[in-house]
């Protein structure tokens, strides 16, 4: 064989190689991105017809300080502080329907926390609140107590047991201070030591 041909031969081979390169990346490329949807399944799924988190959702976005980055949020905001709410309301879900659409690094990820999902907070059950105050957790401290380390979860396991005497208010502190920051992270699953110990 000539040298031409071979050298023919060699950029046609060079082309497949560096052409089924191109499309493996451009295959790779096209995947779609893992959504708030898909990721956060389960704070999503009923979110969007559960009128009484919508509502807690909204008065939260009413008083809050900080504002939404959403278009859809910013405006319902705007109808909730005008005392319009029904607006305030549609708004608010056109919004974080499109927020669970949305690959979880658009830059969404603190609208769909505080205001598009839900929290372990609101999957505490109808018949049972929060704990409002460090007094909420006097009558736990003996169940606290009882529990091995493997059966405490999340920060709970870097919590020391509870003393006797009844003015040593550390644990309490302590508990309170997890209870507040779990209240408000996006569910995942229910946790058993937030629902035993954070509840009343």
């Amino acid at each position: 064989m000539s040298l031409i041909p071979k050298l023919g031969l060699g950029f046609a081979g060079l082309a497949g190689v560096s052409g089924a390169g191109y499309l493996g990346f451009r295959k790779l490329s096209q995947e779609p991105k893992e959504s708030f949807k898909t990721k956060y399944s389960l704070a999503v799924n009923g979110f969007l017809s559960d009128d009484a988190t919508l509502g807690k959702k909204l008065e939260a976005l009413g008083n809050d300080s900080l504002s939404p980055k959403h278009p859809d949020l910013i405006s319902a905001k705007t109808h909730k502080k005008a005392s319009k709410a029904e607006d305030a309301k549609t708004a608010l879900k056109k919004g974080c329907a499109d927020i669970h659409d949305k690959p979880i690094d658009s830059g969404f990820l603190d609208d769909f926390r505080n205001y598009c999902s839900f929290n372990n907070g609101d999957k505490l059950g109808s018949n049972k609140t929060l704990v409002s105050a460090e007094g909420d957790l006097a009558n736990k401290k003996e169940a606290f107590k009882n529990k091995g380390e493997d059966q405490l979860q999340k920060g709970f396991k870097n919590i020391g047991k509870p003393v006797e005497a009844s003015s040593d208010t550390s644990w309490q502190k302590a508990v309170f201070s997890e209870c507040t920051k779990l209240s408000t992270e996006i569910f995942e699953g229910e946790i058993s030591n937030f629902m035993e110990f954070c509840s009343k």
